[in-house]
């Protein structure tokens, strides 16, 4: 039955349900709504700190050694605001809330899904420096994503059933046929149907495709040696905790042109767990993943801003250099320039999405947001007379930031 007016509230709250069925990858991950703002309203530019937990090293024996607690914070600038502007009318409104929902919001909040989706994605890849796979190549084998799950385990991912694949429809319709046996959605989701799901608690982790899967183009510079100094590492750290560090690459017999998300490894520098700080995998060499483009000229030197930080010692130790040399060899994942889809498998910790609460304005003729702190998101809906040209336009807005949380809980699986 019809209602005789739908309510601003009735729409935000609705617009919020659908946003929520509507995402894929962003639904998977740490999701931060910061209610500091649910009185003033946020702006574009404002920075969320997520905390990160701090981490101990221990001591052996009877004597007391007090370590201090450094507990460290990721920013996230709420750097987006995406929104949808249409309009409605008052026949509209007085349609049943399920049939306003198919007609008006599923197709305005799709496209808000999708940003948000394709933004989260894109900032995972530049930010995940551990992958798997062969560029250019779609995987269609288990033991890939296998390999995948072997560097969260080494990073201390807890299988907690927070793990997830996210894949892109090729990769999806090349790995199905590996997996056909061990696919079973219907008699696992409740019911409920979960956009994008292939499969749940499959080898560990719940499955996903994802259209908003990005492809990256890596640097071209095959013909090139690159090397660095790892007895004068001036971007690492003994101690203490950053995300970033800034070290020297050396192009030895060509010119080097990173993009970007590429990833390389360094001979020497082996990854550790972040519990008992040992490497991992029979000394599994630390991926860095490049954060900025950077062109090296044969011969000469250049700087290259990397992620994770490269740290040595103390609570935040992840790697361990077994030994410095003048000439360490760099090895790039790929340096032909191929494109490759990057899916990815990561733990729900490795990512973080911050959203807050839009202004209200004065003076229209309804405004509303709905937001769950449960749900991490916050969506506002506002609707005004035009005199101009006689319509009654509505938009409906978001605002978020993503940021890396604990991207080294993540891995990209090359296609």
């Amino acid at each position: 039955m019809a209602n005789n007016l739908l309510t601003i509230s009735m729409i935000t709250n609705e617009a919020l349900m659908v946003l929520e069925n509507e995402l894929t990858f962003t639904a998977r991950v740490d999701r931060s709504y910061d209610d500091q703002f649910a009185v003033t309203g946020a702006k574009i530019g404002n920075t969320v700190n997520v905390r990160r937990p701090g981490r101990f090293i221990g001591t052996t024996g009877p004597a007391l050694n007090v370590e201090d607690f450094n507990e460290t914070s990721v920013p996230v600038t709420l750097s987006t605001q995406f929104h949808v502007d249409t309009q409605f009318t008052t026949q509209d409104l007085a349609l049943s809330l399920d049939m306003f929902s198919d007609r008006v919001l599923k197709p305005a909040i799709a496209a808000i899904a999708n940003k948000m989706d394709f933004d989260g994605t894109t900032m995972a890849v530049d930010e995940t420096a551990n992958t798997v796979g062969t560029a250019g190549v779609v995987p269609s084998d288990i033991a890939t994503f296998l390999t995948a799950q072997a560097y969260l385990d080494g990073e201390g991912a807890p299988r907690d059933g927070k793990r997830s694949c996210v894949v892109d429809p090729f990769t999806g319709a090349s790995i199905v046929g590996s997996l056909k046996g061990l696919f079973n959605p219907q008699g696992t989701i409740s019911g409920q149907y979960e956009k994008g799901m292939m499969g749940k608690d499959t080898i560990g982790m719940n499955w996903y495709m994802d259209q908003n899967i990005v492809s990256h183009t890596y640097g071209s510079y095959a013909s090139a040696t690159i090397t660095t100094n790892t007895s004068t590492f001036t971007g690492s750290l003994t101690t203490g905790w950053a995300q970033t560090s800034t070290i020297t690459l050396s192009a030895v017999s060509a010119n080097v042109n990173l993009k970007a998300g590429d990833t390389f490894q360094i001979d020497g520098v082996f990854a550790v767990n972040p519990q008992n700080r040992q490497p991992y995998g029979g000394n599994v060499k630390r991926s860095f993943v490049v954060q900025a483009d950077v062109t090296i000229t044969s011969g000469g030197s250049g700087s290259v801003v990397v992620s994770p930080a490269i740290i040595t010692g103390g609570q935040f130790q992840n790697v361990t250099v077994s030994s410095t040399s003048a000439t360490a060899a760099v090895t790039p994942f790929n340096k032909t320039g191929a494109v490759s889809p990057q899916n990815l498998v990561f733990h729900k910790n490795a990512f973080t999405l911050a959203t807050a609460d839009l202004e209200l304005p004065d003076g229209v003729h309804f405004a509303g947001r709905a937001s769950d702190k449960q749900l991490g998101l916050s969506i506002r809906v506002v609707r005004q007379y035009t005199i101009n040209n006689d319509s009654i336009p509505t938009r409906l807005d978001v605002l978020y930031g993503w940021a890396p949380l604990y991207p080294e809980l993540a891995c990209r699986v090359a296609a």
